[in-house]
């Protein structure tokens, strides 16, 4: 019923088997390489975000230590002011 197959379609069929398993396997073989890569990114981003949480610890601290300072400025403006002229 079917009749012969020409060569140039088993060609173009053997051509289209082999381009999809190449892909696949460049595809597979490339995972571990974009871990890497992924795992280097998300390395750098937590870095970052750590710098970023130092800073801002060290700029917490810096403003407690001025609302001491000024309590304590004030408290002794009160004081003198409670001891009159």
């Amino acid at each position: 019923m079917i009749g012969e197959i020409p060569n140039w379609l088993v060609t173009l069929g053997a051509s289209g088997l082999t381009a999809v398993g190449g892909f696949l396997l460049a595809l597979l073989n490339r995972g571990p390489a974009m871990q890497t890569a992924l795992d280097a990114r998300l390395q750098t981003l937590i870095d970052g975000y750590e710098r970023r949480v130092d800073d801002l610890m060290l700029e917490i601290q810096s403003l407690r230590e001025e609302v001491v300072n000024l309590r304590r400025a004030l408290a002794e403006a009160h004081y003198q002011n409670s001891l009159g002229p």
